[in-house]
């Protein structure tokens, strides 16, 4: 009997031993030294930093590196970025997913940037327990069914997108017949598609166009736009095509004005005389709140202009850090870890609100906004 309660005791002190040691774990703070050490790891960055559509990249990026630079000051850490070209090709994403995976300096990637890049990459940072944080990557069917488990964005998704617009055209805009072109990808086609079905069931007639990604004119879609056309809807990626088409409706004298999806959102690029577009993040260069960071960025980036998507990549990259971070309080640190601490995200962010996730990655409360565009100039519409 005594023997068995000696055991019971040696057993129960054994589980006591391993408890405690496991709560010490848990609770340890790291010296400075070991955080430093730990946190001396790269944020992956994939999306298009050449190609068409570099210029969306280029922001991205720049605000990536720009909140790296600020998080490393305020923390005493020693994160990195590691670029990585996707130059609006799918091949070329799925080359940089795999020399990624296979890097383990990269704790987190930021991005990809494209939806199409998350559906080539998607499966291989899964199986690589490594987080995918995007800033900009929209289409409804990442996260649908939860077919990628370590990937994250801070953007809602374009099932809001689509309605938003559908409702703004209808109604706000008052439009009777309306062109929806789609730029021949994965991110274009199901939002025009989407778009095109909720308008007819709104009345209005709907005309559909289809054009590559790499065209640079239009006019054989601006012929077929008629005078009767109210609006133009592009889903695109490229915000100068956006520019073109509207100036070639303009030549050729048609009345219809161009509404651009999220993609097209670049005050730099995309400038009509009279238009519209879409955006998962409000500019903040509308937003008094953000007054002393934008004065920061542009300090950092001797006044580089921007739109949404950089602002949106840092808020990503500011996810990956804290968690990372967090992770690294014992002075150690995985991947699987950070993916897991990811996915209790729950920070304030300099786009309003916080950032937090649903059980499918998706950002909570996330909206889409409108932007009138006059002579070039970008206010908020209604």
């Amino acid at each position: 009997m005594r023997k068995g309660l000696i055991a019971a005791s040696l057993g129960l002190l054994a589980a006591a031993v391993l408890v405690t040691s496991a709560l010490a774990k848990s609770e340890a703070t790291a010296t400075p030294a070991q955080l430093a050490a730990c946190t001396n790891v790269s944020l992956g960055f994939v999306g298009p930093l050449t190609g068409p559509v570099a210029f969306l990249g280029q922001e991205q990026i720049s605000w990536l590196r720009f909140g790296v630079q600020k998080y490393n000051a305020a923390n005493r850490t020693r994160f990195k970025v590691t670029p990585g070209d996707t130059r609006l090709q799918a091949p070329v994403a799925r080359t940089v997913a795999r020399r990624f995976v296979s890097d383990r300096k990269i704790m987190t990637v930021i991005g990809p940037s494209e939806s199409q890049a998350v559906r080539v990459g998607g499966n291989l940072y899964e199986k690589a327990g490594l987080a995918a944080v995007s800033g900009s990557a929209t289409a409804i069917d990442l996260t649908k069914g939860r077919p990628y488990t370590s990937f994250f964005r801070v953007v809602p998704n374009d099932g809001i997108q689509g309605p938003d617009i559908i409702n703004f055209v209808s109604g706000q805009l008052g439009a009777k017949n309306v062109v929806v072109i789609d730029s021949q990808d994965d991110y274009s086609v199901p939002l025009a598609g989407a778009v095109s079905t909720g308008l007819r069931r709104k009345n209005v007639t709907v005309s559909r166009e289809s054009v590559s990604v790499d065209d640079t004119d239009f006019s054989s879609v601006v012929a077929n736009v008629g005078n009767d056309v109210n609006v133009v809807v592009f889903a695109t990626q490229n915000a100068s095509s956006a520019n073109t088409l509207s100036n070639q409706l303009r030549e050729q004298g048609k009345k219809a004005i161009v509404f651009g999806t999220d993609g097209a959102y670049s005050p730099s690029q995309f400038k009509p005389r009279n238009g519209y577009v879409s955006v998962f993040a409000p500019d903040l260069h509308f937003d008094r709140n953000a007054r002393a960071i934008v004065r920061e960025y542009n300090r950092y980036s001797k006044n580089r202009s921007f739109g949404s998507f950089g602002p949106a990549t840092y808020m990503a990259g500011l996810v990956a850090m804290t968690n990372i971070t967090r992770a690294c309080r014992d002075g150690s640190v995985t991947r699987a870890e950070v993916t897991r601490l990811i996915r209790t995200t729950n920070i304030p962010s300099i786009l309003g609100g916080s950032i937090r996730f649903d059980r499918k990655g998706d950002l909570r409360g996330g909206a889409f906004t409108i932007y009138k565009v006059t002579n070039g100039t970008y206010s908020p519409a209604g």
